[in-house]
């Protein structure tokens, strides 16, 4: 087993356009009627991502004793709370706004969000934030991974990837697609769903790693077309398939592993190298405040605020997520977590580099 970290640069640019993907799902009417695809496997392929990318991290400090599963656990909560409580004080206002302020209720779904517990009594699992359901299981993978699944065997790996898809397909046949575990009526579905492509990730990364498969010479070109392939099967109508969720069990469990595989296969070089870096780097930030945004707007709208739904008025609050996103990302998230891991990893053989987030998610 090869002993460096490596960086798969294409791997940041998947995960970045994954979530820009999940945010046109979840525009509330802001770009005006947009059909429904089949984005919501995006976030099938960070599940993916993360077992790739983790794998690649963490793996040998944990088999080594480089690292406990307590202290890869910190790790993770470092990497993926900052920003996620920077977007609870949004979340909090919209809820108040659609619910009135019960004080008592805000405060204990405060409290609950904090501890990134789920609300099986309500419509959606984090009232505050909907799209942080992907955190929750990721966590739970992410700890399964360092006590349990970095002992097991490829073998082992690929049956638990093939069972949990199994059990997934239960709830999909039900729902008519692969789109389960975010509602409470289908939370336990979430934990296969997530240990289905996250196991498949670290499959992918251990193959990798045993094989060393030779670099792709033209990286640029190829990296290119794989993100253009990601773009097109997401962009796939939603009713084509509906009831029929064997088609999102081959993107995921075929199609989605292809494509991570030749992506860890290329290097880019140039403008497209600073392209994909910076499609990693706002991925994250992305992701976990599209939701509190859209969902404040919507809010507004159904109170009697005037507030334009037009594509171009859409794609105005979409730039203004990204430009968000870049500002968070530079000026709080990459220094709060600098001084946090200083905090943690007080001499230099402790501190473990963080891993990118695939995944949150």
């Amino acid at each position: 087993m090869k002993t460096g970290k490596q960086f798969f640069t294409a791997l940041e640019a998947l995960r970045g356009i994954a979530a820009v993907v999940v945010m046109f799902l979840h525009t509330g009417g802001t770009l005006g009627p947009i059909p429904a695809n089949i984005g919501y496997l995006a976030v099938d392929l960070f599940f993916l991502l993360s077992g790739v990318v983790l794998a690649n991290s963490y793996e040998r400090q944990l088999t080594t004793g480089q690292i406990s599963p307590a202290g890869f656990l910190l790790q993770r909560i470092i990497r993926l709370y900052p920003i996620y409580l920077l977007s609870l004080p949004i979340g909090l206002f919209n809820y108040a706004l659609q619910n009135g302020l019960d004080y008592f209720t805000l405060a204990g779904l405060l409290l609950k969000a904090i501890l990134l517990i789920p609300s099986t009594n309500l419509e959606s699992l984090f009232p505050f934030n909907e799209p942080s359901w992907s955190l929750f299981f990721e966590l739970w993978a992410g700890m399964l991974f360092s006590v349990l699944l970095i002992r097991l065997s490829l073998r082992s790996l690929l049956a638990i990837a093939l069972g949990t898809a199994g059990i997934t397909m239960c709830g999909a046949l039900v729902g008519g697609n692969l789109d389960i575990g975010h509602q409470p009526g289908y939370f336990i579905f979430g934990f296969s769903r997530v240990l289905f492509s996250f196991s498949l990730g670290i499959c992918l990364y251990r193959l990798y790693d045993i094989q060393n498969p030779t670099t792709a010479n033209s990286g640029n070109i190829v990296g290119l077309l794989l993100c253009g392939c990601l773009i097109f099967i997401t962009g796939i109508s939603a009713s084509t398939f509906f009831g029929f969720p064997y088609f999102d069990f081959l993107l995921c469990l075929v199609v989605f592993p292809a494509i991570v595989w030749l992506a860890m296969r290329t290097r880019q070089t140039g403008l497209v190298e600073l392209l994909f870096r910076w499609l990693g780097r706002l991925s994250y930030p992305i992701y976990i405040l599209h939701g509190p945004i859209f969902s404040l707007l919507q809010s507004l709208r159904q109170k009697g605020f005037d507030l334009p739904a037009s594509p171009a008025s859409g794609m105005v609050v979409v730039i203004a997520i990204f430009i968000a996103a870049g500002i968070v990302a530079i000026r709080f998230d990459e220094p709060v977590r600098k001084k946090l891991k200083m905090m943690v990893a007080p001499n230099r053989a402790s501190a473990v580099p963080a891993a990118s987030n695939a995944g949150a998610k």
